[in-house]
């Protein structure tokens, strides 16, 4: 039996969907709740649970009395064929990554990131990036295991790479939605790997990656080492 998306989460990809193609600008007002009621024949609850996902992960803002409108400070990365570990090498930077674990989990709420069924198996790949021989990053990569399985992500080993795996599967993200924090580490494990001080505070980025035909490819965590890491944005203003 096939796993049917849940309204709520096609409401959320037809939003990103529209962002993406720019169909919806930074500002522009997103249909009301009574429209998108109509439209996907759901209920109000469904319709809001799609809104404060968006809103919560920055996509979105509400504004009482006016309504719900694209946030101005979103952004949504294009990927090229520039990796992470690309934009390191580029910068002059010496890197590795050692690879923590790569195993089978079952995790209801990344399911629900991926669009999946909830007890659908996941591969779940945990590993820290090393800039200059210093922890700049631990990341934790979830992709649905119809798309990789466990025997084909032990890949990662040898390509020290998660990317470069998925595309020797022919799996290639074409574009991310990242939403950007400062979280506090206190998970021990994560601490000492990074050597940061046990609740220390970090950039802690979660990404949705998806392919050329919009589908969603993987949901990854990420903490950066505030210490060794920043983003540059480049804003054009209008004329």
């Amino acid at each position: 039996m096939a796993y049917r998306i849940p309204k709520y989460l096609q409401i959320k990809q037809d939003i990103l969907d529209a962002i993406k193609t720019g169909v919806l600008q930074p500002g522009d007002k997103v249909d009301s709740e009574s429209t998108l009621k109509k439209k996907y024949s759901v209920s109000a609850i469904t319709v809001r649970k799609a809104f404060n996902d968006l809103i919560n992960d920055g996509i979105l803002v509400g504004v009482q009395g006016a309504g719900t409108f694209v946030a101005k400070k979103q952004m949504i990365r294009g990927l090229t064929s520039i990796s992470f570990s690309d934009e390191l090498l580029q910068q002059g930077y010496a890197i590795d990554t050692a690879i923590i674990s790569i195993e089978e989990v079952v995790n209801p709420h990344v399911a629900e990131k991926l669009g999946i069924g909830q007890d659908d198996p996941l591969i779940c790949v945990k590993r820290v990036r090393l800039a200059n021989e210093e922890p700049l990053a631990f990341h934790i990569s979830y992709i649905d295991a119809k798309k990789l399985s466990l025997e084909e992500a032990q890949d990662v080993i040898a390509l020290k790479s998660f990317y470069k795996a998925l595309e020797k599967r022919g799996i290639i993200p074409k574009w991310a939605n990242e939403n950007y924090s400062v979280k506090e580490v206190n998970d021990p494990v994560v601490s000492n790997l990074m050597k940061i001080k046990k609740g220390g505070a970090t950039f802690y980025v979660k990404r949705t990656a998806f392919d050329e035909r919009n589908q969603i490819v993987e949901y990854s965590e990420t903490y950066f080492n505030k210490e060794l890491y920043s983003v540059d944005v480049n804003i054009k203003f209008a004329t």
